[in-house]
């Protein structure tokens, strides 16, 4: 029974689709059909940047580590198919993975690059799912909600063979993961990198990114630095090991952000970060 303090199973919708188009809708209407008790989940839809599995796997990692005393599942997709150039007979493409966390937190994302990176030494279980990877060009509506509510549900009978989370790719620490609405980089440095390095607030660095050099200041925040600064500091991401964010302080977005001024990189480009001797 559904009382005051009972918490909604909390289902993140992770796609790169346009925010709010009509991909999602479809999707969402396919969740609520297969769901036993659809009333008792709360469906949050979060548009990433058009084939970034980094940002797939960023964000995956950021939501799947917060605190929440109900239950949580993630389903992320972006499947950008770059295996090869030639036609795909019959659509086929990356499956579907399942976790579990330590935390109890599920993941359910198709396999690609970096989806299940950031959570890697995270995860307690880790299993292939026998959905069907072929036959339709969109099966994030026609296959994958159907697989990822009988999950919800309580049906593990899709779960394949038992996978070894060493077997994925570590994360590198030297790419922007993220750009957030106010046009700063998240990265996948953390700030302990930063210490290794011997970087301490106030140093001077320069950062190479996108074919752009710009001089920058470590900072315990952003806002720790002058108007029009690059700032290289802890952001809000990462929870006890932050990531490293650039950040150019700017009044209004009609001034150029960082994103800006690196001329709009990409999930997973690289970075040189290097300090400079006075």
């Amino acid at each position: 029974m559904l009382n005051e303090s009972t918490k909604p199973i909390l289902l993140y919708h992770l796609n790169d689709y346009a925010p709010s188009g009509l991909e999602f809708a479809e999707i969402k209407v396919r969740f609520l059909e297969h769901l036993d008790e659809p009333f008792l989940v709360h469906i949050h839809d979060l548009a990433i940047p058009p084939l970034d599995t980094m940002a797939l796997g960023f964000v995956t990692g950021q939501l799947a580590l917060a605190p929440y005393s109900g239950r949580m599942v993630i389903y992320g997709n972006c499947a950008p198919r770059r295996k090869s150039k030639k036609a795909q007979k019959n659509n086929i493409d990356h499956g579907i993975k399942y976790a579990r966390l330590k935390n109890g937190v599920e993941i359910i994302n198709v396999y690609s690059e970096y989806a299940f990176g950031f959570v890697k030494d995270k995860i307690e279980v880790f299993y292939d799912l026998k959905v069907p990877n072929q036959g339709s060009q969109f099966r994030s509506r026609d296959f994958f909600p159907e697989a990822v509510a009988k999950i919800i549900n309580g049906n593990h009978e899709d779960l394949g063979e038992e996978l070894n989370p060493a077997d994925i790719p570590d994360i590198p620490h030297n790419l922007i993961a993220w750009t957030d609405g106010f046009g700063n980089l998240k990265t996948t440095m953390r700030l302990s990198d930063l210490q290794k390095m011997g970087l301490k607030p106030g140093d001077k660095v320069q950062v190479i990114l996108n074919g752009v050099s710009m001089l920058g200041v470590v900072s315990i925040g952003g806002f720790q630095v002058d108007r029009g600064v690059l700032a290289i500091n802890a952001g809000s991401s990462g929870y006890d090991d932050p990531f490293i964010e650039l950040f150019l302080r700017v009044h209004h977005m009609s001034e150029k952000t960082a994103a800006v001024r690196f001329d709009y990189p990409v999930g997973g480009t690289e970075f040189k970060l290097k300090k400079i001797e006075l």
